[in-house]
């Protein structure tokens, strides 16, 4: 051995015995967090690192002593609000934030990395600052049968309106939050005031209790789950909002129009549009809204769902909207100064110059919001709307725009992908931009009632999809995160995994959701459900597969197109899209067999739901392979091109039997709200059976037509 050799052991087995002496020195004589308590945000975050410290066995010192390693924890304001930067000063450590929420942020990332085992005397520095300021997740609440979101026909909604009144899944979903460094609630619902204030002027209007469904699919008959005041549902939604704001998170409150929900019939009210009385009390409940949560930071509002488009003039939707949530919040603000709220209007139904022109006399922070991904956040990491359809007008009325970032892909199975979400979070114009808010509008993150596993049954959503939400919150945070920061977060929460295999088999989820979405795209959630393979009219065929069109700007031709081309083409055709289905496929069963779950529930339905999207995938895949070459058939007349498109069909029934036998034994069939169909995989096989005789018995010359190319901004109305 060399002498080189020889000194790099010694030194090692040097560094080791210190790092040794160290750790023990530090168990023996205790840490010492300075902090001030007083702020919430700074306490939860010290409340993490404890945690942590406890786990390793180190002891915490409630009183500095002269022996006490020190860890102060403080606001710089030199440092950007939310950031934050640790360093070794002098004898002690530091920990600085540009506010509190930097502060509480720092001390989670501490907290993980001695979770991780790293000896706190090898952290010597270590820094964060945001990417994207505003971080949040959208959130449609259903509150009581009687005044619902949009929309709560569903399972998920129905199942939770109970626990939307049980504070301790508020606790967990904020803390959470605050852990995935997300800082903004966006809460959306039809008409949510009865459920939340009393408005003097309309004194009947205001519910007490809660109420639900008996049968979901009949909104007449409801049965009481909690009995509360109103003044008692006052307190709790300050407390929630309270709870919210200690952990550096904003609220948001979204509505559609026109709708009164369970005011309807009271005090004069109408549901109508042009009436007067129910535009004053639409003004005076927005006001008294605010003065009751004087923490909500902004009131978005929608030209839709229940307009009339042919109102003109003074009840036009725009103007409706002016004076009703304009002027409310014009008035709270009048009653109390101190307020800061903003106004999102969300480009929906409507175009800027007309927004613009209705609000001419609103004073305060004024915001818009777009679809950003459409439906479908997962189909690609460039969305191609925005920029075609919205960039020029935020540009030219110097307005900021929300980016609602939808999801109405995946409610079942676990998605994890951070190179995608990293890619997706760059792409988003943060020039224009004021934040992002995530979620679906046909699906609810309450508990989780479908699952057969009784020690899962009832999980909190967010803590089941804990990697999915885990990796947008920091990829928005810090979208140059390693791949190593994930693989470490696999491994605090599934010890002993084999944490890179699990790593890689995780990330292919996400190419079999942007696969099918990349050929077969459909930009509204009712248009197609992909975990399902239905829409709103029933199971999705090969012959609504034949006219979909794909995802515009990706180079990616259509079936129909394809077969009228007979595969003349430089663009990626849905054979090279099969492939890729197949090749993700392949990495996750490959995952889901070699991954030993080892007695841990949790991981057994994860990896369960790999296999899952495998056969999924596997099952899109020759369902595009057969779906192509019936209309090629149809074109042609070419009888080979049957046989080969039964062979595809026969086998993406075997495929879909397969993801049917997976699927159904670990989750109960639910109804999903806006594509109004049950996902029942065993109820579905003689619909999948039957692509099969539909290739079987095509013609020469049946339809082969692609029905439209998903280019939104080729349509002049406003009124999509």
């Amino acid at each position: 051995m060399t002498t080189n050799k020889l000194m790099h052991r010694y030194l090692l087995v040097a560094a080791l015995l210190m790092l040794t002496y160290f750790c023990g020195n530090c168990q023996q004589k205790g840490v010492y967090i300075q902090y001030n308590k007083a702020i919430p945000a700074e306490a939860f975050g010290v409340e993490q690192l404890v945690k942590a410290f406890s786990k390793r066995h180190i002891r915490i010192n409630n009183v500095k002593t002269i022996e006490s390693l020190v860890i102060k924890a403080d606001i710089n304001s030199d440092l950007p609000k939310q950031a934050y930067a640790y360093k070794k000063q002098g004898a002690d450590y530091v920990l600085s934030g540009g506010d509190a929420v930097g502060v509480m942020y720092g001390l989670t990332e501490l907290a993980e990395q001695v979770a991780l085992g790293k000896s706190i005397f090898g952290i010597t520095s270590f820094s964060g600052k945001p990417y994207i300021e505003k971080r949040g997740l959208k959130f449609n609440i259903p509150l009581d049968a009687r005044t619902p979101s949009y929309a709560d026909s569903g399972f998920a909604a129905q199942h939770n309106i109970a626990t939307m009144w049980d504070f301790n899944y508020w606790k967990n979903f904020l803390d959470n939050m605050a852990r995935y460094r997300y800082n903004v609630l966006s809460l959306w619902n039809l008409h949510q005031f009865p459920s939340m204030v009393k408005v003097p002027e309309y004194p009947d209007v205001a519910l007490n209790d809660v109420y639900v469904r008996e049968d979901v699919h009949d909104g007449t008959k409801l049965y009481m789950v909690k009995k509360i005041s109103i003044d008692e549902k006052i307190a709790y939604w300050k407390k929630v909002f309270k709870y919210a704001e200690d952990r550096g998170i904003d609220i948001q409150w979204y509505n559609w129009s026109v709708f009164v929900s369970s005011a309807e019939g009271k005090d004069g009210i109408k549901w109508a549009q042009d009436d007067p009385v129910t535009v004053d009390y639409t003004r005076k409940s927005v006001k008294q809204f605010l003065l009751t949560y004087p923490d909500v930071k902004a009131i978005g509002v929608t030209a839709g769902e229940h307009l009339d488009t042919k109102q003109t003039g003074q009840y036009s939707i725009e103007n409706w909207l002016a004076m009703t949530y304009g002027k409310g919040i014009m008035d709270a603000k009048a009653a109390n100064p101190d307020l800061n709220v903003s106004l999102i209007f969300r480009q929906h139904y409507t175009r800027l110059d007309i927004i613009k022109a209705a609000f001419k006399d609103y004073t305060g922070p004024f915001q818009t919001e777009f679809k950003y991904a459409r439906a479908r956040m997962y189909a690609t990491v460039n969305p191609p709307w925005f920029d075609s359809i919205y960039r020029a007008d935020v540009i030219k009325y110097k307005v900021k725009c929300w980016q609602n970032i939808r999801n109405d892909d995946i409610f079942i199975y676990r998605w994890g992908d951070p190179v995608f979400a990293a890619r997706f979070i760059k792409n988003i114009p943060l020039d224009v931009t004021a934040g992002f808010v995530m979620g679906p509008d046909g699906y609810m993150y309450g508990k989780d009632f479908a699952s057969k596993n009784p020690a899962l049954y009832g999980e909190y959503e967010i803590d089941k999809n804990w990697y999915n939400f885990m990796i947008w919150g920091r990829a928005a945070y810090d979208p140059d995160l390693p791949e190593s920061f994930y693989k470490d977060q696999l491994k605090l929460h599934f010890p002993g995994v084999n944490e890179d295999e699990l790593y890689t088999t995780w990330c292919a989820t996400s190419a079999i959701v942007s696969g099918i979405d990349k050929l077969c795209f459909k930009p509204n959630d009712y248009e197609f459900d992909l975990e399902g393979c239905f829409n709103k009219k029933g199971f999705f065929d090969i012959n609504d597969l034949i006219s979909s069109a794909p995802i515009p700007g990706q180079n990616v031709i259509s079936i129909a197109d394809y077969a009228k081309k007979q595969g003349e083409t430089n663009e990626i055709t849905p054979f090279d899209v099969a492939d890729k289905l197949d090749e993700a496929a392949a990495i996750l069963l490959k995952g889901s067999n070699n991954i030993q779950a080892n007695g841990n529930p949790e991981l057994a339905e994860t990896v369960s739901d790999f296999k899952a999207w495998a056969y999924l995938g596997k099952y899109y895949a020759e369902k595009f392979r057969g779906a192509t070459w019936t209309a090629m058939l149809r074109n042609t007349g070419n009888e080979v091109y049957r046989v080969k498109a039964v062979a595809a069909l026969t086998n993406a029934v075997e495929e879909w039997k397969n993801y049917a036998a997976v699927s159904s034994e670990k989750y109960t069939p639910q109804l999903f709200s806006r594509t109004g169909n049950t996902l029942d995989w065993n109820g579905f096989i003689p619909d999948v059976e039957r692509d099969v005789e539909i290739a079987r018995t095509a013609k020469k010359g049946e339809p082969v037509k692609q029905k439209s190319d998903n280019k939104l901004w080729k349509i002049t109305s406003k009124y999509y």
